[in-house]
This record gives C-alpha cells, structure tokens and sequence, in this order.
C-alpha cells in the first residue's frame, strides 16, 4: 500500500530514516523507532503512526512502582531510586492515579458491600505546611472495612456532622451500634445522639485508660503515691469489669470516698468518669457493642507510619488523592496471621460479602480501566 502525505495528500513520498527513542519497562531499556517519510510535493516530513503522547516508561513499571510506595514500609525515594526516576516524578505518578481513583462512594455503589451495622469511627490529626487537617475515618468493625473517610481543614463539630449525615444519608449505612473515642472524638458525642437517635454508642474504653494514665502521675517520687495507684487500678477495675453490677458497684464505693480526695487530677479523673460512665459501660446493655475501638486504632495507627514515611503533603487535594488509593489498597489486601482464622486469605470487601472479581487493587482504584 502507497503512503500519503497527511498535509497534500502526494503519493510522492520517500523513506528519510527514523525517528529513534527508548521506554523504560521493568525488563530494562527497550529502543524503540518509528520510520519518517519526505513528501517531495510540500517537503513535509512524517511518520505513519498515531499521535499520542511520548512516554519514557511502560504501564507496568509505573503502576509496580505506586504500588511497591503504597504497600511497603518504604519512602519515595528508595523506589524512585530502584527505577532511575526522581521522586518528584514518582509523586506525579502517584497524584495522576489519585485524581482518577474512585471515591469511598463510587466504591459502595460498585461493591455493595453487606455490612456488620457496628461502627467504629476515629479521626487523625496531620499538618500540611503548619496549618492542621484532620482525616475521620468510619470502619464497620465486624468485617474490618473502612466505610468511608473524609478530610477536613479541623475536627469541628460542622465537618463531624457532614461526616455523619454522608454515612446515614449516602451511604445508607445499616447502623445498629457505634464505638469512638472520648479525646478528639469529643465532637461526635452529641452529635452521634442527635443524628443517630436510639443507636447505642459506647466509649472507648481503652483510649479512657490513656487518659487516666496521662493525667495522673507514675512517679514514685509522688507525696501522693499510694493513692494514684490505687485510682488507677480502681478506674482500671471499673473499665475492665466482667458485668454491669461489678463496675457499679466499684464506681459506687469510689464516688462515696470522694471527699477524701484532695488532689486537682484525682478530681478531675472523677468528674470525666462520672460524666461518661454510661457511655463507658453501654457493652453491658447492648450485645451489638464492643467496649474498645481496637479496630479502627489500628488502622489509624497503619495510616499514622504511612504519613510520617510521606513527609508531608503538599496540599490537601494530594493527601484526599494519596487517601483514596491507600484505602482501596486497604480494603483489598487479604488478612494473614490473623487471631480468628477464618479472616486469613480474606480480604476486608470480601468478609463484607461484597462483589469482588479479583482485580487487584491498583487496577480496580481507576475509574477508566484503560488509565
């Protein structure tokens, strides 16, 4: 078949070379060439191929670097490194398949995911040059998946209600029960009791022990000693009680010795508990609760090592982008060495019974399946 000029339409062309370049694969450099033709019409030089956009590294190289970032314990730098790219070009990278992933609704809507009603929600405090954001994460805590997630400038209690409205309105969660903390988690108290009305709603109770080990003393060297201890383990004996009468009953002997108590941080360990003691114990009364968040700490606690490895954000829409992608990653990655082995080789879509095919978790993330 003759060639064309595309300017003059001449079949008066001629072969001038090629046009040479190279991609980088993870095989290694492959060189790669095009041949270019000379109209002898118009002197327009040409090549026959389609235009498209020059890339100097294949599809498989990159989505393998983003995720060796996104699931290993590692910075950019090392995988940049192990590729010849700098990390600013594996950050672009990164951001490029942020933007086109799928939001925890998309996900929703796609999966229909079957949930426990039992949810465990939490926030994290991160900066982005100084000034603070908060990420507040909702997690069904039968089956470990992360319901939806959502970045605000603060944890206010504005951004909670929009938080919560979104799970109850949008997302249509079955809600039965919910767990959170009682420190930054303060703002979903009331919040939780209005948006969700007749749901119950336990407090942690190991995020309340953090609070009474923080504010009373572990000194020795304490005049007051002795009675730390003995609030400590008396708080410790309420919390950890095997029924609603013991930790009654323990809770009932410490508030009529309470004025014997002199010092300001014993009073104040007093007035937070007898302020959230129903919220404290409502495991006792409803069999939906568990008495910790455990679930959802953890979480927090993987996505915390993952924000110290980054660095730091250059704004938010690159945290919410990053986000979406670690959460996808998250739900997705099947569970091993776990203490019920049931979950093992699940992952946590699957132990909602949603409607995975086996992609893996990159590919799934995009909304073009082409990108």
């Amino acid at each position: 078949m003759k060639k064309s000029c595309p300017r003059c339409s001449s079949l008066l062309v001629k072969k001038i070379g090629f046009k040479r370049s190279s991609i980088t694969t993870k095989r290694g450099v492959i060189a790669k060439k095009l041949q270019r033709y000379l109209c002898n019409v118009c002197q327009k030089s040409f090549t026959l191929e389609v235009a498209s956009k020059r890339k100097r590294h294949s599809k498989a190289l990159i989505t393998s670097a983003i995720k060796r970032y996104v699931e290993d314990n590692t910075t950019l730098r090392p995988v940049s490194n192990s590729i010849g790219i700098s990390p600013k070009g594996l950050l672009n990278w990164l951001m490029e398949y942020g933007r086109n992933a799928k939001s925890p609704l998309e996900v929703a809507r796609e999966l229909k995911p079957k949930w426990s009603g039992l949810l465990g929600v939490d926030g994290k405090a991160f900066k982005i040059h100084g000034q603070e954001f908060t990420i507040l994460v909702a997690q069904d805590v039968q089956t470990f998946d992360p319901v939806f997630f959502s970045v605000a400038e603060r944890e206010n209690v504005e951004n909670a209600e929009r938080f919560f409205l979104i799970i109850r309105d949008v997302l249509r969660y079955p809600m039965k029960g919910i767990v959170s903390d009682l420190g930054r988690g303060k703002a979903f108290v009331a919040l939780i009791k209005e948006i969700f009305t007749d749901i119950p709603h336990q407090a942690c109770i190991v995020h309340f022990l953090r609070y009474v080990n923080a504010t009373i003393p572990k000194s020795k060297k304490s005049v007051y000693y002795q009675e730390n201890c003995i609030l400590r383990q008396t708080v410790k004996g309420i919390l950890f009680a095997e029924n609603f009468n013991d930790a009654e009953e323990t809770f009932q002997r410490l508030l009529l010795a309470k004025s014997l108590i002199k010092t300001s941080y014993h009073k104040k360990v007093i007035r937070s508990l007898t302020r959230h003691f129903d919220l404290l114990t409502a495991h006792f009364h409803h069999s939906v609760l568990v008495r910790d968040n455990n679930v959802t700490e953890n979480l927090i606690k993987q996505l915390n090592r993952k924000f110290k490895q980054s660095g730091g954000f250059k704004n938010i829409d690159n945290a919410y982008n990053f986000l979406k992608l670690w959460f996808i990653y998250y739900r997705l990655k099947p569970f091993c060495n776990s203490s019920r082995p049931y979950r093992n080789g699940k992952t946590p879509i699957e132990l909602a019974h949603a409607k995975n095919n086996k992609t893996d978790w990159l590919t799934f993330s995009q909304r073009n399946r082409h990108t």
